[in-house]
């Protein structure tokens, strides 16, 4: 923790960094709101599940921050060579200052760092020899944070009970005007709402902007009810 922090202005990398920090706020606060709490609360899911997805979430954005702020190995001024290792060190041919070999030139932050990997926009720093770990964290946490994600939203409408105090079948007219609340119906599998909500049944076509959107026959039991 003894090293210096080191922040790079460039108004792209805030950007992006910016869009991250956002990205990791929403999803913070929507999926324990929307899936987690209202499970727990049911007896669908233990404690444990809502206290690692919070262990996750603080873990990578704090990865983030971390990789975001750290010096990467950036060179002083004037550095000193030890005699035994000055033929290790070469002449950058952009500063004009000697660095060790493997050192890299960064245009965007203006100065060479020790083996540089690259620049990230993302954590609007380089990636180098002080702060490489810092961002395998980073890419470790994140994947575990959105597969874990992934694995909830899945459970959520395919695996897990349907939530008795809201009705996720209805639209959102319908939940702000609390009309369907005495209807009763019999629940949808989460397929058919998603193939009529998209017009098909073949689920790659969900995904594929550039087709008309044709209306499905719904089921006798379910017409009333649409």
């Amino acid at each position: 923790m003894g090293r210096r922090i080191h922040f790079v202005v460039d108004p792209q990398g805030w950007c992006c960094m910016g869009l991250i920090i956002f990205v990791w706020l929403y999803n913070t606060i929507f999926i324990p709101k929307v899936i987690l709490f209202p499970h727990y609360e049911e007896g669908h899911i233990s404690a444990m599940a809502i206290l690692c997805y919070y262990f996750c979430s603080l873990f990578c954005i704090a990865s983030l921050l971390r990789a975001s702020v750290a010096d990467p190995g950036k060179l002083p001024e004037n550095p000193k060579i030890p005699i035994t290792e000055r033929e290790y060190w070469e002449l950058c041919n952009k500063c004009n200052m000697m660095r060790p070999k493997r050192s890299h030139h960064c245009s965007r932050c203006g100065h060479c760092v020790r083996r540089m990997d690259h620049h990230c926009p993302w954590i609007n720093n380089c990636v180098g020899e002080d702060n490489h770990w810092l961002f395998l964290q980073l890419c470790f946490y994140t994947q575990i944070l959105s597969s874990y994600t992934l694995i909830l939203d899945f459970c959520h409408y395919y695996y897990f009970l349907p939530l008795k105090k809201e009705n996720w079948d209805t639209t959102s007219i319908e939940k702000m005007s609390n009309c369907c609340e005495d209807i009763s119906r019999p629940r949808k599998p989460w397929q058919q709402i998603f193939s009529e909500v998209f017009g098909t049944h073949w689920k790659i076509l969900w995904f594929i902007p550039f087709r008309q959107r044709q209306p499905l026959r719904v089921p006798y039991h379910f017409a009333n009810h649409v």
